[in-house]
């Protein structure tokens, strides 16, 4: 499922912690399926929506 508005993404890397919300999502029409990935290279964890 494609970003959804508040919905929260951390990153698992405990010495990163880099975290997302998202403001604006996207449109139902949007079919992505990839997670966001942080800076650091990791593949960020949703943690709430």
């Amino acid at each position: 499922m494609a970003l959804q508005k508040g919905e929260v993404y951390r990153c698992p890397d405990e010495k990163c912690g880099c975290e997302i919300t998202v403001t604006k999502g996207a449109p139902p029409v949007c079919k992505g399926q990839e997670q966001p990935r942080c800076c650091c290279g990791e593949t960020m964890e949703k943690v709430s929506n």
